[in-house]
């Protein structure tokens, strides 16, 4: 009976050294829970912390978006401004440029006017009353004259028409 008891006490110490075991297991088991539960919670606070740092970056990029747009309107609304003021200042230069042709041409006309009442002055009556015994020059110079008063009468002249009639009364006094 001896034998028996020792066996008993062997298997009943056997039992509770298993007992122990699963108990430290069990301790083991529930510490990892435990981890596993702080470790689910931590990443969920990160995951939240990520949304929330997502969503306020969205609401950066739509920020930039809208502040661009609008710079991009504000830079359009300046390259109309000087696209119009560019050509305000080439139409005042034209004006100007036109003015100043204007008055030269009226300067010339006053010059070659004059020239011609000193010339009628000076030059001793003919007998035929006419202009046949004239120098050619002159008939030439008269001629131009002529056109360039007529010339003015009849209306404003191009440019050009003004540049080639300045051109001849330069280069033929």
């Amino acid at each position: 009976m001896e034998m028996v008891a020792d066996e008993k006490m062997r298997m009943f110490k056997k039992a509770r050294m298993g007992l122990e075991a699963c108990d430290r297991e069990l301790e083991e088991k529930a510490k990892e829970v435990t981890e596993l539960k702080l470790d689910r919670q931590k990443k969920k606070l990160q995951i939240d912390e990520l949304e929330r740092i997502v969503r306020l970056k969205q609401a950066e990029a739509d920020m930039f978006q809208l502040k661009a747009n609008e710079a991009k309107r504000e830079a359009e609304r300046l390259q109309r401004i000087a696209l119009a003021k560019t050509e305000k200042s080439e139409e005042d230069y034209a004006s100007s440029y036109l003015k100043q042709r204007l008055s030269e041409a009226e300067a010339e006309k006053q010059y070659l006017f004059e020239k011609i009442k000193l010339q009628e002055s000076s030059r001793p009556s003919q007998s035929g009353g006419g202009s046949g015994g004239s120098d050619p020059s002159q008939v030439l110079s008269y001629s131009k004259i002529h056109d360039l008063l007529h010339g003015y009468n009849a209306g404003p002249k191009s440019d050009s028409q003004l540049s080639d009639r300045h051109h001849h009364f330069r280069t033929n006094p």
